[in-house]
């Protein structure tokens, strides 16, 4: 499960998402968000801003720290065409 906090009119809204994308909850200062009819706009708003930003997370979360190099020989690391060399 993955949280977002946000800072919103004064009000840290906690928004945690399940490991399959879904809103599993949501609170305002640790107590359940519950909006009046003039805010739910704007908590909306940010309910689809965390699931956007879970999306992006996602994707960087599976990428692997990993990189692996293989040395073989092109035309551009020749030894016989390199210019530091001498005859």
């Amino acid at each position: 499960m993955k949280q977002l906090k946000y800072n919103i009119a004064g009000k840290e809204v906690l928004i945690s998402i399940s490991n399959s994308g879904n809103v599993a909850s949501v609170s305002a200062d640790g107590k359940p968000l519950e909006p009046t009819a003039e805010e739910m706009a704007v908590y909306a708003g940010v309910i689809a801003l965390a699931l956007a930003q879970y999306e992006v997370e996602e994707v960087h979360d599976e990428e692997t720290s990993v990189i692996t190099l293989k040395h073989s020989v092109t035309p551009w690391n020749d030894p016989a065409r390199q210019f530091n060399h001498s005859n």
